[in-house]
């Protein structure tokens, strides 16, 4: 069995210090986002659950010092921003945000808002952030459903993801251009990502689902799922299956060959970046986010 990195909410038997997943179902950079379907854990609420781990991390290595430099050669995936627009944007029978701001305007909100939290990440002691920009939303078999449309993609919610993958962009390199002697940013590029692994990799089954979603586009229990999972993109209505986020996290890792996709590198070269620590005491630096859904 795998040694997955454990959730926050079941850390007590787990070694913090081999990475902590904050990520909650559902969750956005916007605290309102998703709560039409229950509870989820924001961005901020997370960040605040990271602190905790950051005090439990200082107390387990003795001093603020080595907590520090124990952060610094962390990795913080940060993948976020989706649900803010398929779960709070385009729902204007729940959230006003779409009567509030253009899409162009939304957007500008949401990075804003994620500097801001990449700020607080870096004054906990965060240094390596690799950042994914949003998928192909608006092929997701459940918002295709929603519109009922006989088309494959909703058009409107993928350039809303493409603005806001362009935007984050940009904030990495602000970022990488203001921080560079203490920091390296990296932007994962899912929705160029996807297109080319729906070209090269033969998923016979692109636009269906391997199980049977129930209302909430999730499978229904108990019921059997496709036997030939790896033939299909979409698990459920909503997620993907095993085989193409596989197939994403190695391209993100390694992209030598495909570097387009990973900028200004990928996550191994990230990891192996030694951060130069002629730190400016006086500059307010930024900050980052974790595991996230």
């Amino acid at each position: 069995m795998q040694n997955f990195i454990p959730p926050f909410a079941n850390t007590s038997e787990s070694d913090i210090l081999k990475g902590v997943n904050y990520a909650s179902g559902g969750a956005g950079i916007r605290n309102e986002t998703g709560s039409h379907e229950g509870g989820s854990i924001s961005l901020g609420s997370q960040l605040a659950n990271h602190r905790a781990i950051v005090s439990e991390i200082t107390t387990k290595l003795g001093s603020p010092d080595l907590a520090q430099e124990y952060l610094e050669k962390c990795l913080y995936y940060v993948n976020i921003g989706s649900n803010d627009y398929m779960a709070n944007y385009f729902l204007p029978q729940f959230y006003p945000t779409s009567s509030m701001y253009t899409v162009e305007q939304f957007t500008e909100v949401l990075i804003e808002d994620l500097s801001l939290h990449f700020q607080a990440l870096h004054e906990l002691g965060a240094r390596k952030y690799a950042s994914a920009g949003l998928g192909l939303i608006g092929c997701t078999l459940g918002i295709v459903a929603s519109y009922g449309t006989n088309e494959s993609c909703v058009e409107e919610q993928n350039t809303a993801a493409y603005h806001f993958n362009n935007e984050l962009k940009a904030l990495v390199d602000k970022f990488n251009n203001g921080f560079s002697a203490d920091s390296k940013f990296i932007f994962l590029d899912v929705q160029a990502l996807a297109i080319y692994l729906s070209d090269q990799n033969g998923f016979k089954f692109p636009e269906s689902p391997c199980c049977e979603p129930g209302l909430t586009g999730e499978c229904i229990p108990d019921e059997k799922p496709c036997y030939n999972r790896n033939d299909y993109v979409f698990w459920d209505a909503f997620h993907t299956t095993e085989k193409w986020n596989l197939l994403n996290a190695l391209t993100n890792y390694n992209s030598t060959s495909t570097s387009d996709f990973t900028y200004p590198m990928d996550i191994k070269h990230l990891v192996h970046y030694e951060i130069k620590m002629e730190l400016d005491l006086t500059h307010d630096s930024t900050s980052q986010l974790t595991a996230t859904e």
